[in-house]
């Protein structure tokens, strides 16, 4: 049983016992409503704000609904939907934590829940999308796993429905009442802005700064050994050798040996990338995934998951860095989703001094939400990153390369990673 479903089975516990005390216990239904209330305010709290520091996600998201169920045509407004959505949710929870206007409150939180339950039971059964989303890309979960947990929170709503003409509210003063919704919009709205003109506030993504992301993307080769087994003509017995080991200089030895067959001994098996949609593809058509992102020295991987979409103040700060790194003998490679066409375009429009790869715009969006953004890599970990508003001039990661590196050996030690002696 993965975590997931232990996280479920928890919060099913906790709603059953809520649930038994609102309904066969009325000396304890007010303790059960409040309960309730706490238990779906702090699931609203949380999944709006997950998905709220991180609008662009929620978008990408909405988008592949609206093409799941044919509603091409209202891709254009996804991340109006995202951001309002995003914003009620997250209203919703920080509300009813506070427990004010619970009559209009306990009716958001009910009529959310109706609305996704019988969903997420068609996402379970059809499977148009891989997950729903959710809680973004903080808590990942299956379709029925989803499904499931939105029974439990399905019940709670609905206790908070019922229960919501008896909270006491009546001597908090209208103008506090006021005051919370305001803050919870203030706090939606500025979060997701933020988000939107930079980038994700907290980063739940295979890519954010400090991850080992070569063990994600680059797969691990088998490491074996071949063993080669010969017969000896005049003993008759098997004789076993490695390539290292065979006499093959030693022609009078060679002669009588006859050939029978190899094995092949398995000390580490092959283990396939976890990420198996980033491959890196260069003009000729390689997979230079494993060059560019294990070279064990600093270098940078701009990153553009549309050029028809790339803000073009950001090209002429892109070209200006990449020359420095260029004068210090520092790679700096661009990567896009864009086609082969669209990538010609740009270089006889910005004239590059730097190699352009390609790779798949999806894959690309996980790396950063930001059109372009900037990466910093060494030895296979994100050092750091940066959106296209906040590049950083180059003096400035000069005189933090030491830092850098004592940052690196610190995330090395954590995962128990051997490390370079100078």
């Amino acid at each position: 049983m993965n975590s997931n479903m232990l996280i479920i089975i928890g919060m099913a516990s906790i709603g059953l016992i809520i649930s038994i005390l609102y309904i066969f216990f009325p000396k304890h239904r007010r303790f059960a409503g409040v309960a309730a209330r706490i238990f779906i305010g702090l699931v609203f709290l949380f999944s709006g704000f997950v998905k709220a520091v991180d609008p662009l996600g929620a978008q990408y998201k909405i988008t592949d609904y609206l093409m799941a169920f044919g509603l091409d045509f209202m891709i254009p407004l996804s991340l109006f939907f995202a951001i309002v959505l995003n914003l009620a949710e997250f209203l919703i929870g920080f509300v009813l934590i506070f427990g004010v206007k619970m009559r209009l409150f306990a009716w958001g939180s009910f009529l959310f829940m109706l609305f996704f339950t019988p969903l997420t039971l068609y996402l379970a059964i059809q499977n148009p999308v891989s997950d729903c989303g959710c809680f973004g890309d903080a808590w990942v979960m299956t379709n029925w796993e989803t499904f499931y947990k939105n029974i439990i929170f399905m019940t709670m709503a609905v206790i908070v429905f019922i229960h919501r003409y008896r909270y006491w509210e009546r001597m908090i003063p209208v103008a506090v009442k006021n005051s919370i919704v305001a803050i919870g919009v203030f706090i939606g709205v500025g979060l997701q802005v933020y988000a939107v003109r930079y980038d994700a506030i907290l980063d739940f993504r295979p890519w954010k700064v400090g991850n080992h992301i070569s063990t994600l993307v680059v797969p691990t080769p088998e490491k074996s050994e071949i063993f080669l087994i010969y017969k000896n003509t005049i003993t008759g017995e098997n004789e076993e050798y490695t390539s290292q080991t065979l006499p093959w200089q030693d022609e009078e030895k060679m002669a009588t040996l006859e050939f029978v067959e190899q094995r092949k001994v398995v000390i580490e098996p092959f283990i396939d990338a976890p990420i198996h949609d980033f491959i890196i593809i260069n003009e000729e058509g390689y997979n230079m995934t494993d060059e560019l992102i294990t070279y064990p020295q600093f270098h940078f991987l701009a990153v553009s998951y549309d050029l028809a979409l790339i803000n073009e103040k950001a090209i002429s700060k892109l070209n200006s860095f990449a020359e420095n790194c260029h004068n210090d003998n520092i790679n700096f490679h661009f990567i896009t989703g864009s086609s082969p066409t669209e990538i010609d375009a740009f270089v006889m429009a910005n004239k590059p001094s730097y190699t352009i790869y390609n790779a798949d715009p999806t894959a690309l969006k996980t790396i950063i939400r930001s059109n372009p953004g900037l990466l910093l890599l060494k030895e296979g970990f994100v050092v750091d990153k940066w959106p296209h508003r906040r590049i950083p001039k180059y003096s400035s990661f000069k005189s933090n390369i030491q830092l850098y590196d004592t940052q690196i050996n610190e995330w090395k030690k954590a995962e128990k990673i051997e490390t370079d002696k100078e």
